[in-house]
C-alpha cells in the first residue's frame, strides 16, 4: 500500500470506525538523553485520552506530523478504559500479519522491515482483561510480543516516521473478513484454526515456524506448554504433535510427542507445587 501519509490515516481509521473503535488515546515520545526520567534516552509526554476521530482530524493531526519532523514517535491505541472490539498483536512478521488478514478482520501496520503489529476485530467487546486473555494465548503460540500483552497496548501511528527505526510507519492493509471469536473461558483459539474445544475430535492450531532462532523441538515444547496451561487434553496435544513432526520428517513422531507432551506436563506440575 503506497498511499500518502494523510490518506493511510484515513483509512486507518476508517477501518476502526467500521469495528465500532471511536475513540483513542495518542501519546507521544521525544528524545530527552539528559532527562532523569527518560528511558534509554527517550521521555513520554502526557497522553491525550479519549480523543473522537474527528478532533484527531481537526486538532491532533498537523501536531502529531510537526512533533514527529522534530523527532517524536507517535502512539495510538482504543481508549484504554473502554471496552473494545479489538485486540492488538505485536512484532509479527509481514508473513503471519498477512494471515491472520486473510482470515479475519485486521488493520495491518508495518512498523520496520519485515515487522509489523495488527490489530484483530472480535466479534464482541472486551474488557481490557479479556483483551488480555486473548493477547496471552496469542503469545503462547507465536503471534505477539511477550512485553505486549497488558490488554491496553499502544500502537504505533501509521503515516509518520518510527524515529526508532528510522523509517516510516506504513499501513499494509485493512480487511473486513469474519471478525475473531475468542472464547474467554477457554481460550484455546488462534488466527489460523478454530476454536479449541474438550473433546478428543477437535483440532489444535498447530505450532507454527517463527523467525526468531529456536530449533524445531524447542519452539514446539514451548506450543505444548501452552495449550496444556490453557486446557487442552494431554492427548490432544500428543496427536497434533505427532502430526507435526511426522509432516517434518522426524523419526518415530509418536514416540517424540510423546515425550514432548509429558515433559510440558511435568514441568507446569512442578511448578504450580
Amino acid at each position: 500500500m503506497t498511499y500518502f501519509p494523510t490518506q493511510q490515516q484515513e483509512q486507518f481509521f476508517q477501518w476502526f470506525s467500521r469495528m465500532g473503535v471511536h475513540y483513542f488515546d495518542i501519546q507521544l515520545r521525544e528524545p530527552d538523553p539528559k532527562s532523569e526520567s527518560s528511558r534509554d534516552g527517550w521521555r513520554w509526554l502526557k497522553p491525550s485520552v479519549n480523543v473522537s476521530i474527528g478532533d484527531y482530524f481537526l486538532k491532533f493531526a498537523s501536531w502529531t506530523r510537526f512533533m514527529n519532523s522534530k523527532g517524536s514517535d507517535v502512539y495510538i491505541r482504543p481508549h484504554g478504559e473502554l471496552p473494545q472490539g479489538v485486540v492488538f498483536l505485536d512484532d509479527l512478521p509481514i508473513a503471519k500479519a498477512i494471515q491472520v488478514s486473510k482470515k479475519y478482520a485486521a488493520c495491518v501496520v508495518c512498523t520496520s522491515e519485515n515487522n509489523t503489529q495488527v490489530w484483530l476485530a472480535t466479534d464482541r467487546k472486551l474488557s481490557k482483561v479479556e483483551r488480555k486473555t486473548v493477547q496471552s494465548w496469542m503469545r503462547s503460540v507465536g503471534y505477539t510480543d511477550p512485553g505486549s500483552v497488558s490488554g491496553d497496548h499502544l500502537g504505533r501511528l501509521c503515516g509518520v516516521r518510527s524515529q526508532k527505526r528510522n523509517c516510516w510507519v506504513n499501513l499494509v492493509t485493512t480487511t473486513y473478513g469474519q471478525r475473531y471469536s475468542p472464547n474467554i473461558a477457554n481460550p484455546l483459539s488462534s488466527p489460523w484454526g478454530e476454536a479449541c474445544v474438550s473433546h478428543s475430535r477437535s483440532q489444535l492450531p498447530a505450532p507454527v515456524a517463527s523467525d526468531k532462532p529456536s530449533s524445531d523441538s524447542e519452539r514446539e515444547f514451548g506450543w505444548a506448554m501452552g495449550a496444556l496451561k490453557h486446557g487442552a487434553p494431554l492427548t490432544q496435544v500428543i496427536n497434533q504433535l505427532a502430526t507435526q513432526a511426522k509432516q517434518r520428517g522426524k523419526r518415530q513422531p509418536e514416540d517424540y510427542a510423546k515425550r514432548t507432551a509429558m515433559g510440558a506436563y511435568r514441568v507446569l506440575q512442578s511448578s504450580h507445587g
